[in-house]
């Protein structure tokens, strides 16, 4: 019996520990790129809604699904990708991120580079400055959200 109420005890105790989420509340986002209307593989999509964004990463299909989901409602959304010319990280395993190589990319002095990453889509949906991508993200998500890019 004295277990039992010990037990209890901590159980009550328990249930409340943590705390709320304080972060946004997000939705479920997915869709497929696709450019010139084939599926592009291996590209990052982003999200950026205020303080808050998100990112996945397009399967052989194209299609993504964000990590975090996204906030509801308008939303600027990017999507990069890059190429590594072989070689180029040659002995470099584990020695440099994804965000280092988009800093990387950005580089005036890297893009003049014969060896540097490259960006294989227009600036008008890779660059965040630049990108002409804005939506809307609906209140409940769940809605698929895609982007059929033009090379020119």
């Amino acid at each position: 019996m004295r277990y039992n109420v010990i037990m209890m005890l901590v159980a009550a105790a328990c249930a409340g520990c943590g705390s709320p989420s304080t972060g946004p509340s997000t939705v479920s986002v997915q869709g497929t790129v696709t450019l010139d209307g084939k599926p592009v593989e291996g590209a990052d999509v982003y999200f950026i809604s205020g303080q808050f964004s998100s990112s996945a990463k397009t399967d052989a299909a194209g299609v993504y699904d964000l990590t975090g989901g996204a906030i509801p409602g308008p939303n600027t959304v990017y999507v990069s990708k890059l190429s590594i010319p072989a070689g180029a990280m040659a002995g470099m395993e584990g020695a440099i991120d994804e965000g280092q190589m988009m800093a990387m990319a950005g580089d005036p002095a890297l893009a003049r580079s014969k060896s540097g990453p490259k960006q294989l889509l227009p600036p008008r949906y890779s660059d965040p400055g630049k990108t002409e991508l804005n939506v809307s993200v609906p209140d409940e998500g769940g809605e698929a959200i895609d982007f059929a890019l033009k090379s020119k």
